[in-house]
């Protein structure tokens, strides 16, 4: 377990409160009245029915309040119909990404590569109507607690990356015209990242060594819980995380799937052999 920036007191807010933390290094924290929620985090399942499945297998047994879907639901893979059907209830927040965009308005996907536009026009032609106004629907930003953000790529731009320290800088930057933002999930980039920015201003991409990671309640943080679908940072599990305010700590986990699986309805479909070979090497 790791400890990010251990201080010891921070006041949080709720719907409805504010609430007084008192917190310290390797301890619970104290609280009155304390507002809780665990929260699965999830992102870039792009129809991938076997990993998606693996995935909600794990968190039916997490007791979180509810799912945060920080968008990508379609494309790569060869399930987007049967994907889409696991992922409504009232437990569910989700939010559109690029993908999804790019899907409801095929200009958008102009500037992808040629083996994502014709996975995607493949999704578009799969999807039945109902799902097409699912996706339409889908918000683009989602504040929880009026202390949590979450987004597909960054708070204005679902295409945008936040991979460099310019870019991570600039979102600090926004959550702090905000105000009351501690944390902003987001997803895009389908690896799994922690960037902080602490009292002094200091902003960094904190390396995860440990799967749980407690924060601290003076700092800011962006977090990107992994892809559930296509994973690209060498490990071929799908990720996912679990946040909890009660120890305000994020716990990166992964789960093995039916690989095999994917990959042959990917070929079944007529998609790129690319899309199944990738998934097995989690690039």
């Amino acid at each position: 377990m790791q400890y990010l920036f251990p201080f010891s007191l921070q006041m949080i807010q709720t719907h409805q409160e504010d609430i007084l933390v008192f917190y310290s290094f390797n301890r619970k924290p104290k609280t009155e009245n304390c507002f809780k929620m665990r929260l699965a985090i999830i992102s870039d399942i792009h129809s991938n029915l076997e990993a998606l499945e693996a995935v909600l297998a794990q968190i039916r047994q997490e007791n979180v309040d509810a799912v945060l879907n920080l968008g990508d639901l379609v494309g790569y893979n060869a399930s987007p119909n049967e994907c889409l059907e696991l992922l409504t209830g009232e437990k569910w927040f989700n939010l559109a990404g690029n993908h999804d965009l790019a899907l409801l308005e095929p200009e958008r996907a102009e500037h992808f590569n040629i083996i994502a536009h014709q996975a995607l026009m493949w999704s578009r032609e799969q999807l039945r109507p109902a799902w097409l106004q699912f996706l339409r629907a889908l918000p683009l930003t989602q504040e929880l607690g009026g202390s949590f953000l979450a987004c597909h790529g960054t708070p204005t731009s679902a295409d945008t990356y936040i991979s460099y320290h310019f870019q991570g800088k600039r979102v600090f930057a926004q959550m702090r015209q905000q105000g009351r933002l501690k944390v902003c999930f987001f997803g895009h980039t389908h690896r799994r990242a922690l960037w902080y920015r602490d009292i002094r201003g200091t902003v960094a991409s904190r390396e995860i060594t440990q799967p749980k990671v407690v924060l601290s309640r003076e700092g800011h943080y962006l977090i990107n819980p992994g892809s559930v679908g296509q994973p690209r940072d060498g490990n071929p599990e799908a990720a996912y995380a679990i946040f909890d305010t009660e120890d305000f700590s994020i716990h990166f986990k992964s789960v093995p799937y039916d690989i095999p699986g994917a990959q042959r309805r990917i070929l079944a479909a007529g998609l790129s052999p690319f899309l199944a070979e990738r998934l097995a090497q989690g690039r």
